[in-house]
């Protein structure tokens, strides 16, 4: 159900110019980090959306955070 939700956000953020900003970004972080945890489907998630969708400077370097915490933990 969270993989709905945040495949949802990101083709909104999308739809707009094409690429996600920073404050995108905290969209999609906010629906990740809704729960506390970042769970498996949401690592692949993000993984996927990382490799395959336009981000900017800052909106790379939030979801990739995310991504990395999540790893370590």
């Amino acid at each position: 159900m969270a993989e709905r939700s945040l495949e949802d956000a990101l083709k909104e953020c999308l739809a707009d110019d094409g690429k996600i900003d920073k404050y995108e970004a905290r969209v999609i972080k906010e629906f990740i980090m809704a729960d506390g945890i970042v769970s498996e489907d949401e690592k692949q998630f993000l993984e996927k959306a990382l490799k395959n969708n336009v981000f900017d400077d800052q909106a790379m370097e939030l979801l990739s955070g995310v991504l990395l915490r999540s790893k370590q933990g």
